[in-house]
């Protein structure tokens, strides 16, 4: 019987979240690979980061495993990608936080994380405003947003946020290039 906790159109739940866990596990290796070092590249020593729309925390592993110094959050609207995440995360020695939230209502303070990633999740979500908003507020002064996603992904929702800055977009050949193209965007908080 399929898990269902909300009705989120992008959600990704039940059997579907079970099949997005075993193909992020087994087939996005190198793709999660690349971007954790990407990422742990850039990330300043000690930083908060925020991975919006995690799945099953498989880049979140990555990471851990690169910059143990970072303080990891994750967040999905699913409660059933929170759970593969838990399950994927189990054993590191330091657990990221882990919770089922919207991108556009995220529960955390102001200027709370000093890098915000997302990776192919923004086409998901319900409201792109909103949830630029959100990371807007919750990134500190100077911190760093990245998202990768599909080229036709929302990001002129990001691209017309007020709180965001120095906003680029580039090419990025994912490992799901073979069907369509891949953008990652780059901005800053003001």
């Amino acid at each position: 019987m399929p898990r269902h906790t909300h009705e989120h159109e992008g959600a990704i739940e039940g059997r579907e979240s079970d099949h997005y866990d075993t193909i992020a596990r087994l087939f996005a290796k190198p793709f999660y690979s690349r971007m954790a070092r990407e990422i742990a590249a850039f990330a300043p020593r000690d930083a908060a980061v925020l991975d919006a729309g995690t799945g099953p925390g498989i880049l979140l592993r990555k990471l851990s495993r690169a910059r143990p110094d970072l303080e990891l959050t994750g967040i999905d609207i699913a409660d059933d990608m929170i759970a593969h995440a838990r399950h994927n995360l189990a054993g590191l020695a330091t657990a990221p936080d882990l919770r089922a939230a919207d991108v556009a209502d995220l529960p955390f303070d102001d200027d709370r994380f000093d890098l915000v990633v997302s990776t192919f999740s923004t086409h998901h979500w319900d409201d792109p405003e909103a949830g630029a908003a959100e990371i807007a507020r919750v990134l500190r002064s100077g911190g760093r947003l990245r998202i990768y996603d599909f080229r036709d992904a929302p990001f002129d929702a990001v691209l017309g946020q007020p709180g965001l800055t120095d906003i680029r977009t580039t090419p990025f050949r994912s490992v799901w290039s073979w069907f369509t193209k891949a953008t990652r965007l780059d901005a800053t908080a003001a």
